[in-house]
């Protein structure tokens, strides 16, 4: 399947795949674009109560593409318009009726974390990999990380993991609330479907109508966060701290 993302269902459970294998599931504003879509459809679906979202082969995401094919990537005003569309996803996830559940295994890196932290449920494997790689290349968290991190985990741990590029293994994300449930790696699979129909069997509504409030209430302010985000981070690839990590990274 050559597809950025795709769907699988199995009940009234769909399972979306980021899907870049090869590039352990790199994030590209393509990818994004083919998520909020996929999100919205499976949304308007009746037949479908739970949608679990996980990455194709090993790894959850590997963070941002860095050698995406999009035109303008090189400048600001493409960052800007890249990175808005980044934005949309994470959005359509907060705001859709179903329920999402993230299924993190292998790495998470930069952005991945920040799409598993806006789903509503994480189940992650034991052998994952959490990387929360932003500050730590020059530029501020993204995709609504600096509002959802803190409202899970507290101010100040969370300025610890960002500032410093704390990584988190599966006993951290369950310690810090950040996981619902650890599975063991080879029985991950088996167990997520598991964890997701015992989610879709419970009643639709209440379940949709629980999480919009919800969201709507934790959510104020996101808008103005993501606003930020795309002046800001884009100006942070102009640094010399930036040009640093970009060299080495080059080499």
């Amino acid at each position: 399947m050559s597809d950025p993302v795709y769907a699988t269902r199995d009940g009234a459970v769909a399972t979306v795949y980021l899907n870049q294998p090869a590039k352990k599931n790199a994030i590209s504003a393509k990818m994004m674009d083919a998520l909020a879509t996929i999100m919205r459809e499976l949304d308007a679906d009746p037949e479908i109560k739970a949608v679990v979202l996980r990455g194709t082969g090993e790894n959850f995401s590997s963070g941002g593409d860095l050698a995406q094919d999009e035109p303008g990537a090189d400048t600001v005003e493409g960052k800007v318009g890249m990175l808005q569309r980044y934005l949309t996803a994470v959005k359509t996830i907060r705001e859709i009726g179903k329920p999402v559940i993230a299924a993190a295994d292998g790495y998470v890196v930069g952005g991945g974390f920040s799409l598993l932290l806006a789903c509503d449920l994480a189940v992650v494997s034991d052998r994952v990999k959490v990387v929360p790689a932003f500050v730590s290349i020059g530029i501020v968290p993204e995709m609504g990380m600096m509002k959802l991190l803190p409202e899970l985990v507290g101010e100040k741990t969370a300025k610890e993991i960002l500032f410093l590029g704390k990584r988190l293994g599966a006993d951290d994300l369950l310690r810090l609330g950040i996981a619902n449930r650890v599975f063991p790696a080879a029985e991950f699979e088996a167990a997520t479907l598991a964890f997701a129909s015992e989610l879709a069997a419970q009643p639709g509504a209440s379940v949709q109508f629980t999480k919009r409030i919800m969201n709507a209430t934790a959510d104020v302010g996101l808008e103005q966060l993501l606003r930020a985000e795309v002046v800001t981070s884009p100006m942070c690839t102009l640094t010399a701290d930036f040009a640093a990590v970009a060299k080495k990274f080059a080499k």
